[in-house]
């Protein structure tokens, strides 16, 4: 008997973390905007968009970056596949490839989302710069 009551306890107890994990779907389209700098000294508004699939613990989807900073010419607009993307409970991680004439890096983000928003640390292999990010759900 006491054993078939701890099983409900603990069933009892796990149906609402399998609940809120369910609510933590991520698919949709995520923005965040800042402001990058160039050479010239002049400082330029940059967006991202993130055009997010979550497949239970897996993600996939797209990564496209705007700004008229000169440095951001040959990629602006252009659209990058999401990859290893994985999704564990609030966690989220994926990576971007971007390739240029001139180089090819790899951008790995990882974060949580919370209350509406994505937040977390983006980090541009091959380049060695770190930074924040916190994107906001348009869809």
């Amino acid at each position: 008997m006491r054993t078939y009551t701890a099983l409900i306890i603990l069933a009892a107890a796990l149906i609402p973390l399998a609940l809120c994990a369910a609510d933590q779907d991520i698919s949709g389209k995520w923005f965040y905007e800042k402001q990058v700098g160039d050479a010239d000294g002049k400082s330029y508004p940059h967006r991202t968009e993130m055009n997010l699939k979550q497949e239970g613990d897996k993600l996939t989807g797209t990564v496209v970056q705007t700004s008229e900073a000169p440095w951001m010419r040959e990629i602006t607009g252009r659209s990058f596949e999401i990859t290893d993307g994985k999704v564990d409970g609030n966690k989220v991680s994926f990576r971007i490839q971007i390739e240029t004439s001139r180089n090819q890096r790899v951008s790995q983000y990882d974060g949580a989302v919370e209350d509406g928003h994505f937040k977390g640390t983006l980090k541009f292999r091959g380049i060695g710069i770190t930074e924040k990010f916190d994107a906001k759900r348009t869809q």
